[in-house]
């Protein structure tokens, strides 16, 4: 298989895959594997009518990612395939909020969570915590089917109700 990549594109992949301390091509394998083998990753495509170029049509293609990360495990021949010279490789933000609830400027260092600045910002001026839930797809479906039976709605508003609905019987369970 032949893949060519050129200009900004090419430079964003050499930094992305300098950041995890892989080849370009281990970069564009481990991206490819998770983008095909989770649930939800499609390409949907159309015409383009202002793309035409010697009678040939444009299209347009909107890659849609998968609904929820990857995870890969590379096995030792994987990791010799694609390991760079560069013993450098980039850190996953933390899970964990030691500094809540006198969360101030700079507490914040991993670039994902300071390049959010309403998250950021958020963080600091609300003083509230976060408790992030992933869910497979089933689950989650089957999550919101039962809190709109119970609720009526699926908002945010009735979802964080139920959350923190049995954050309490959990917490009054542990008493």
């Amino acid at each position: 298989m032949q893949v060519e990549f050129k200009g900004k594109t090419l430079e964003n992949m050499k930094k992305l895959a300098d950041e995890a301390g892989i080849t370009p091509a281990g970069l564009i394998e481990v991206v490819m594997q998770q983008f095909v083998d989770n649930k939800g990753g499609r390409v949907y495509t159309g015409r383009w009518s202002g793309g035409e170029v010697d009678g040939v049509k444009g299209m347009r293609y909107v890659p849609q990612w998968p609904f929820r990360p990857g995870f890969k495990e590379a096995d030792g021949s994987e990791v010799k395939r694609w390991k760079a010279e560069s013993k450098a490789f980039r850190k996953h933000p933390t899970g964990a909020w030691p500094f809540y609830p006198h969360l101030k400027e700079g507490d914040i260092e991993h670039e994902y969570w300071t390049s959010k600045k309403m998250y950021h910002q958020s963080f600091m001026n609300d003083r509230k915590g976060r408790i992030v839930t992933l869910m497979d797809g089933d689950k989650y479906e089957e999550f919101l089917r039962t809190v709109k039976k119970r609720k009526g709605n699926f908002w945010a508003t009735s979802v964080e109700q139920v959350m923190m609905e049995a954050i309490d019987d959990w917490m009054v369970k542990e008493e």
